[in-house]
């Protein structure tokens, strides 16, 4: 079993302990009891426990950002691009991200990670809102509003219909795109006409 192991999956284990036990439990022993295998496959692929911390964080960076983003830029449209971001970030479980989070609260590695991330991911929306014809000051300010929504409903641990993700994701878009800078004395007249006709349970 041991040969079998590769540094993948020990890397994907722990993404999964991780997100269900939280990073006191990303220790070589713990892990290894779990998957029934000897402490010497852990430090076959990896130096120390600081080598394997570092390539678990980097693999979370990759994973749950730039791949993605990657994904989402397959989309030709721009408009298109922010509503499958939104859909992504509001269907989907966010206990790895509440895990991280709380991680970094000890780890300065795990902090450093979760700050540049952050940035990455509001730049990222910025950008989209910029290409799609919001004047740069606004697509600023909405893409931190719609990133500090996304992390409060990660950080509320809940599970959101799938009926109602739809109408958060319509909202969220809508509220992000209605009022450009060129159209700023119609766009609150649009928007309220839009929320007559969108309205959340």
């Amino acid at each position: 079993m041991t040969e079998r192991l590769t540094t993948q999956d020990w890397i994907d284990f722990a993404m999964t302990t991780l997100a269900r036990d939280g990073a006191d439990a990303l220790k070589a022993d713990i892990l290894a009891r779990k998957l029934g295998v000897s402490r010497g496959s852990f430090y076959w692929h990896f130096t120390d426990l600081g080598d394997f911390h570092a390539r678990v964080i980097e693999h979370w960076r990759q994973t749950t950002t730039e791949a993605i983003i990657a994904d989402i830029e397959r989309h030709e449209s721009r408009e298109r691009r922010l509503e499958a971001l939104l859909r992504r970030a509001f269907a989907h479980g966010a206990a790895l991200e509440v895990r991280m989070r709380a991680w970094a609260d000890a780890n300065p590695l795990a902090a450093r990670a979760v700050a540049e991330v952050d940035r990455r991911r509001r730049d990222y929306l910025e950008q989209l809102l910029a290409e799609a014809g919001v004047a740069p000051t606004v697509a600023a300010a909405r893409a931190q509003l719609l990133y500090w929504t996304y992390l409060g409903a990660a950080l509320s641990r809940t599970r959101t219909p799938a009926e109602r993700v739809e109408r958060i994701v319509a909202e969220l878009k809508l509220l992000a795109l209605g009022g450009r800078a060129q159209n700023a004395a119609a766009a609150p007249t649009k928007r309220a006409r839009a929320n007559r006709e969108i309205k959340l349970p």
